[in-house]
């Protein structure tokens, strides 16, 4: 589909408008899970993402170029205008032009158009194409397995009747499910003593490798009642270095062992993340 044939989609405006950050809380939660559970939604997501990087990028680029010295030249070197002279007569009352809100309104619209459109028409196009020159060598942010497990927490850490598939009461069943599933080996690790209660697990993937999950819940302190995920698949060879990071409002500590990653995500306001992994990797 091109711009020149057809109009966006109610799903592309949609995914257009949580990639430029213009969609409310509730709105960012449904295309959150939208993403986590339909396979065309987050390729479109990803087409639209590197689309509005693209052409931002392009627009960086042409703000960078130098003036020519051709240009700078002929300026210089201008004569000066002639000194208007006024005639005698009545005078005129000066006009200024101010738009009224509805036409600023529509020129912003328009705008934004554009930007996005241009930045689609580039995102999308097929990768046995040429990029453009100034492109060369421009790696862009893709979506990673981390966006995913970040999806998968904000969504079921809301739905506090549906947070898990088997809760702490059946332990066996969840080790015996999970090591099938997952192909790694565990064990539920103990964090009472870190005020951590265990509420029960579930199954997951991110980037297509099934991923176990192992909810708590907080039980003491300022922030008793929060939900934390200890996550764990197979080793992935891209994270043989611990990773600390911030998304969406969520933290995320991960290490990992010769067999499996492992990541444990909290809310950004648990400060006491870092031990908490600690004490889980000694134990799991």
């Amino acid at each position: 589909m091109t711009m020149a044939n057809a109009e966006p989609s109610a799903l592309e405006r949609r995914l257009s408008a949580f990639v430029d950050s213009q969609v409310s809380d509730a709105e960012r939660q449904d295309v959150e899970s939208l993403l986590v559970n339909d396979p065309h939604a987050r390729a479109l997501h990803d087409d639209l993402k590197r689309g509005s990087q693209t052409g931002r990028h392009l627009l960086g680029e042409m703000l960078k170029e130098p003036v020519p010295l051709d240009l700078v030249r002929s300026i210089k070197n201008a004569p000066l205008p002639r000194k208007a002279v006024r005639l005698p007569g009545s005078a005129r009352r000066s006009r200024t032009f101010r738009p009224s809100g509805l036409q600023a309104l529509s020129a912003c619209a328009l705008t934004l158009l554009l930007g996005c459109g241009l930045g689609y028409m580039i995102g999308a196009r097929p990768t046995g194409t040429n990029p453009p020159q100034t492109l060369a060598g421009q790696t862009f942010q893709q979506r990673d397995w981390l966006d995913d497990i970040v999806s998968h927490y904000r969504l079921y850490s809301r739905q506090q009747n549906r947070l898990v598939e088997i809760g702490a009461e059946r332990p066996a069943d969840i080790l015996e499910w999970l090591t099938t599933g997952t192909g790694v080996s565990f064990r539920i690790p103990d964090l009472t003593e870190s005020g951590l209660a265990f509420v029960g697990a579930r199954m997951v993937t991110a980037e297509n490798t099934p991923t176990g999950v192992l909810f708590y819940r907080r039980t003491s302190g300022d922030n008793e009642g929060d939900i934390l995920a200890l996550t764990f698949s197979r080793a992935r060879p891209e994270t043989a270095k611990p990773i600390e990071d911030i998304r969406l409002d969520t933290s995320l500590v991960s290490w990992s062992s010769p067999l499996a990653t492992y990541v444990i995500a909290a809310p950004s306001s648990a400060v006491d993340l870092d031990e908490i992994a600690a004490k889980a990797a000694g134990l799991i």
